[in-house]
């Protein structure tokens, strides 16, 4: 397999140190921009632009499974051409949602493959301490936001909005999502904070899980076959999620299944923040 990473040459760079572990990768080609080859037929495409998704589009045109690293995307338009254009074309898209894309959540998933409960609480420190960015607001809350729709899909029944706003500053937000099977999901997040905090909470039955994000510590209670609650703990190492995303890429490529954050989970995701940026607005 030869892969082009289309990028900034150092974080090109980096990804390359990834691909070339891999038994499977002959060749890999850097490049500062998407150009068509005969023999290259997967892209790692690093684009935080405002147009990625449009070069996106071209790649999944030119025939290439695709890698979008970036910050997930949210325009909801594009993001349905993109989904059919893959579709059509029939090559794996996969996008950087870190979340979903993380061992550690995989893991969970194992454990608490349908939890009728995810709740995440998420205190941030802006990054000049004083003034929020927008855009790093927004894209907090709906990388979690990506979490939930991945986890529990798109048919959610009831939306429960507060933002939290001091004039036109927004500084927070409460989101209560209650799905058709009756399962529920919260969103807390602060976005001013002097320390940060990052909690998800996954409870079914038979088991729960208390996961401290920034500790990548995961504690897991279930019940024993006497009645009584067993508590385990698992640490994971979070420098391994790059390496772990590309392995699982070129996985779904092997064995022609979908991605762990593919197009369809983008547009359902956009389509739920489209809703709660309209009852934000609404409060």
């Amino acid at each position: 397999m030869k892969i082009a990473i289309v990028g900034e040459k150092e974080r090109a760079t980096a990804w390359e140190k990834h691909l070339r572990k891999l038994s499977i990768v002959k060749e890999v080609v850097i490049t500062n921009r998407l150009a068509g080859s005969d023999d290259t037929d997967t892209v790692l495409l690093i684009d935080d632009s405002k147009e990625n998704l449009h070069t996106l589009l071209n790649s999944i045109r030119a025939g290439n499974h695709t890698y979008l690293i970036s910050k997930l995307p949210t325009d909801a338009e594009m993001l349905e051409k993109v989904y059919h254009a893959a579709e059509e074309a029939e090559v794996n898209v996969q996008f950087s949602h870190w979340p979903s894309l993380s061992e550690s959540v995989h893991w969970i998933k194992q454990q608490v493959s349908r939890p009728n409960l995810i709740q995440i609480k998420k205190e941030t420190i802006p990054l000049n301490y004083r003034v929020i960015d927008v855009e790093d607001f927004e894209h907090s809350w709906i990388d979690e936001l990506a979490l939930i729709i991945k986890w529990m899909g798109g048919n959610i029944h009831r939306y429960e909005v507060k933002p939290i706003v001091l004039g036109d500053h927004p500084l927070g937000l409460a989101i209560s999502l209650r799905f058709e099977n009756a399962a529920v999901a919260s969103i807390q997040f602060l976005g001013t904070t002097d320390k940060e905090k990052h909690q998800r909470i996954f409870s079914s039955i038979n088991t729960m899980i208390d996961f401290d994000v920034i500790r990548q510590k995961v504690r897991i209670h279930k019940l024993n076959d006497l009645g009584r609650i067993a508590i385990q703990e698992k640490v994971f190492d979070p420098s391994d999620t790059a390496e772990w995303s590309v392995v699982q890429f070129i996985k779904s490529i092997q064995l022609k299944q979908p991605t762990l954050f593919s197009p369809y989970d983008a547009q359902l995701t956009a389509g739920a923040a489209e809703k709660i940026k309209s009852l934000m607005l609404n409060n």
